[in-house]
């Protein structure tokens, strides 16, 4: 069964990101941006260890953290959505801690750190600015604690409910939708073998939860997956 027909486009509001976001910033704190070319899909924004330069606004698209450790082992530690800050953890160390790779076309807006450091903007702009980060620092904490301590069907569960809530903020659909990652990065990031992803996404689909072709997916039964997820709590 194919999610999108063969020869006709999907439509824009159901699987495709949207062009752009809006960051609420004054103008003043616009003008510590620097709007950057779009990056395309596998295209490398910042290495592991490279010197802290500053923080990222993702506008559109989505890229991905992974860190690799001295024996080797890779682990894709965040996935970065339109409206998520890149860079947060690198402000103590002065060092990115992963490489951030671009998953599908992303606009970035960047913003050098040292403009921050000397911002001399009113009380508002500071608090926007340290919503975004706080924003962003708290969904990643919770997602890894959950990831490491909850069964592998309520992992998958709470990561299609998360992107079905991106999706429907941004205004697209939250039920269909097609993810720039493999299965392969999907299972990384969630802490499980491509083996038991396959599993349960095929549980899904044979259970009408789920239907899913390649990266195109559609939640065929939102209160079933949302009681999945609930499971463990």
């Amino acid at each position: 069964m194919r999610l999108i027909h063969a020869g006709a486009a999907p439509q824009a509001n159901q699987y495709s990101m949207p062009e752009e976001i809006d960051f609420p910033a004054s103008d003043a704190l616009r003008k510590s941006f620097r709007r950057l070319p779009a990056f395309r899909r596998k295209q490398e924004l910042v290495k592991q260890g490279e010197a802290f330069h500053g923080l990222y606004i993702v506008r559109c698209g989505m890229l991905k953290q992974s860190f690799r450790d001295k024996g080797g082992g890779y682990q894709i530690t965040h996935v970065f959505l339109p409206g998520d800050v890149i860079g947060l953890d690198a402000i103590e160390d002065r060092r990115y801690v992963g490489k951030v790779t671009v998953l599908e076309t992303a606009g970035l807006l960047h913003i050098p750190f040292d403009r921050l450091e000397k911002f001399p903007g009113v009380q508002t702009d500071h608090l926007q600015l340290v919503c975004y980060l706080s924003r962003t620092m708290q969904r990643e904490l919770t997602r890894m604690w959950n990831m490491m301590s909850q069964p592998s069907d309520v992992r998958l569960a709470r990561f299609f409910l998360a992107m079905s809530s991106s999706f429907q903020a941004q205004g697209f659909s939250p039920s269909c939708f097609r993810l720039p990652m493999t299965r392969c990065e999907i299972a990384n990031y969630l802490y499980m073998a491509d083996e038991t992803l396959s599993r349960l996404v095929g549980r899904f689909q044979r259970t009408n939860i789920l239907a899913a072709q390649g990266r195109e997916f559609c939640i065929k039964d939102m209160e079933r997956l949302k009681s999945i997820a609930e499971a463990a709590e």
